[in-house]
């Protein structure tokens, strides 16, 4: 017999109103594995992208910026409408037609920069599968609390994370061989197979779920209530404003999109000096060992006690600080790649814990806004911080701006985690 997952109605109650489905294991193992090959998708179509730009381009630091803006653009001009239209939906079902689009979307891309030797057509595609982008994750993050219990969610994240590793360091090194060995159009033909192979592994979850007895249907609006499109993005934002058990999660992942956005232009000039003229290995080594660091910040996140938790945040973002030390050491590609698993450890328990946090806080009804709002916050933060840094690179050492990096997260982030109030919803499981 297949093992269910199956807690008490008391226990399995999200916030909101509705109850989990029971997912079974065979399931989440499918689940797992989708995720692992779309996000070795997304990882390959980064890395070729940047790898592109690396060996093309005659300033890869500011068109990797410009890149970030085609990719960032999507969530500050749809992201409202994309969560009101997940909410209103199925999400389940959002995710099998999204994979079918980036697939079609990324096979378009070795043809375009083919045929025009530009990085604009590139960039068109690129908002356009950043806008398929912000429907998936959304519709995922909002997916995960409808099928988990609330107090699976840590664990079941440690493990959709560690499938979203297996992925970045797939992406990073077999994009790093396929392209300095093979192709770099190969590398996104490859892309697209991944999205599509990950489009059917859901097709098979989302008839399941939807076959299953009890299925959750999208959540009727309660009556009398005033409906339209501005009335639902505005519950959104009055669910952030409102709790401070979203807020601090959000701010956390804010913080770390705002680094992660300024590490990867400054550290893409020191690969490039590290690494032999061409080659796009260096690239992979770092992403590499950004990955492995990753993995172990996951298994050290689930393993944590719940009182933990917090004092476990902090060390997390005080380690920013000599990740950024080890980065800026760019003569060496070694400590570079020391710097970045540094990076990685330090990232893993800070997503996974603070994504947890806004899943069992955000109430089912609005969870496709909230989560979309969520994008163009983080995403802001990233794209501001890659332009802004991209730019101080330019007029200053960028080892110093690097380091400077490393010392403003360390500070801030220890300061939002430890900060008193704001109690942690998974502390009771």
């Amino acid at each position: 017999m297949t093992r269910k997952w199956s807690p008490g109605a008391a226990q399995a109650q999200p916030v909101g109103g509705g109850r989990p489905e029971h997912i079974t294991t065979a399931l989440l193992v499918l689940f797992s594995t989708a995720q692992a090959v779309s996000l070795f998708g997304d990882r390959l179509n980064n890395f070729s992208l940047a790898a592109l730009i690396n060996r093309f381009s005659a300033d890869p630091s500011l068109q990797l910026a410009w890149f970030y803006l085609a990719m960032n653009l999507p969530a500050f001009l749809l992201a409202p409408m994309v969560g009101v239209i997940i909410d209103r939906l199925s999400k389940r079902w959002v995710l099998v037609v999204t994979d079918l689009a980036r697939c079609l979307l990324v096979l378009l891309m070795p043809a375009l920069f083919h045929l025009t030797q530009s990085f604009l057509p590139l960039m068109a595609v690129v908002f356009l599968l950043s806008t398929g982008n912000l429907f998936f994750l959304s519709a995922k993050a909002g997916l995960i609390p409808e099928i988990v219990p609330p107090q699976r969610l840590v664990r079941v994240n440690s493990i959709l994370w560690g499938a979203w590793i297996a992925g970045f360091i797939g992406g990073f090194l077999g994009g790093g061989l396929i392209f300095d060995y093979y192709s770099w159009q190969a590398c996104f033909y490859l892309n697209g197979a991944t999205y599509l192979c990950s489009a059917a592994l859901l097709l098979v979850i989302a008839a399941r779920l939807a076959s299953a007895p009890g299925a959750a249907a999208p959540a009727p609006p309660p009556p009398g209530a005033r409906r339209g499109f501005w009335h639902d993005v505005g519950e959104g934002l009055g669910e952030i404003r409102n709790r401070r058990r979203i807020r601090r999660p959000l701010l956390v992942q804010v913080l770390v999109s705002f680094g992660a956005g300024g590490f990867s232009v400054l550290a893409i000039g020191f690969i490039r000096v590290a690494s032999a003229p061409g080659s796009s290995m260096g690239l992979a080594a770092a992403g590499l060992s950004a990955g492995i660091g990753m993995a172990l910040g996951s298994y050290a996140a689930q393993m944590l006690h719940p009182g933990a938790r917090r004092a476990a945040g902090m060390v997390c973002f005080l380690l920013m600080l000599p990740a950024a030390i080890l980065v800026a050491r760019h003569a060496s590609l070694v400590s570079l790649c020391a710097g970045a698993f540094t990076a990685g450890l330090a990232v893993a328990p800070l997503i996974i814990l603070s994504e947890s946090d806004l899943q069992a806080s955000i109430p089912a009804r609005v969870r496709g806004r909230v989560f979309s709002l969520r994008e163009v916050l983080t995403r802001s933060l990233f794209l501001l911080s890659a332009f802004v840094l991209s730019m101080l690179g330019r007029v200053a050492a960028p080892s110093a701006v690097t380091v400077a990096l490393g010392v403003f997260l360390a500070i801030m982030g220890s300061i939002l985690v430890g900060w008193p109030g704001g109690e942690d919803p998974n502390t009771a499981n």
